[in-house]
């Protein structure tokens, strides 16, 4: 008996074609990234202050021969002082009042750290007993717009600027206007009429200051 071979015809494979991604899922995924490299900025901040922070409190960088801990950041890091400072005031603010921030894989937002000084001075603030109840709740509205990220430049004025603030920056301000007026008198071509107002502007503020806080 003759075995008939049965020839199995190979079906091309046919190709999907993708769709190419509307503007709107371009800007999700863009955005999902973004999310989470912030957060990773985020934890990397919090990692530089807790290394900065051991390097301070064990003295390791005596073991590398530098005097101090502002000498071995510029020299081996060529971090500022500034900069140095900051994080370890982070840190440290971290450590009393954000310590899961500091877990291996800290859990939801974290605001944006490189500035969190008025996080820092409102939380300070709320800590502290002898606040007045309608202080309180501004305060605790603002640290909540804080930890969403959403506190704006001059949330903070109502509450930083303080009559004795204002008196010492009057005083600063009259301090340089009698600078300037010295300097500007010592100039053949200043206007006579620059050192009138010059002088006016010293009077009032040295006549009129506003008062201070009791």
């Amino acid at each position: 008996m003759v075995q008939r071979k049965v020839v199995e015809k190979s079906i091309p494979a046919v190709k999907k074609e993708l769709k190419p991604k509307t503007p709107a899922q371009e800007a999700l995924e863009v955005t999902w990234l973004l999310k989470g490299n912030l957060k990773n900025a985020q934890i990397a901040y919090i990692r530089i202050g807790t290394l900065l922070a051991r390097v301070r409190d064990e003295k390791l960088y005596s073991a590398l021969k530098h005097p101090d801990l502002e000498s071995y950041a510029e020299e081996r890091l060529q971090l500022g002082r500034s900069s140095l400072y900051k994080y370890l005031q982070v840190h440290d603010w971290m450590v009393e009042f954000h310590p899961k921030w500091l877990e291996a894989k800290p859990e939801g937002f974290i605001p944006d750290l490189t500035y969190a000084g008025n996080l820092i001075w409102i939380e300070k603030e709320l800590a502290k007993n002898d606040l007045k109840p309608e202080t309180k709740t501004a305060l605790e509205g603002l640290q909540k717009k804080a930890m969403e990220g959403r506190l704006r430049e001059g949330d903070l004025k109502p509450y930083l600027q303080s009559p004795n603030t204002a008196v010492a920056g009057l005083k600063s301000c009259l301090s340089k206007l009698r600078l300037l007026r010295n300097r500007a008198a010592g100039l053949a071509s200043m206007p006579p009429e620059v050192i009138s107002c010059l002088d006016r502007a010293i009077e009032i503020l040295k006549n009129d200051p506003p008062a201070p806080a009791p």
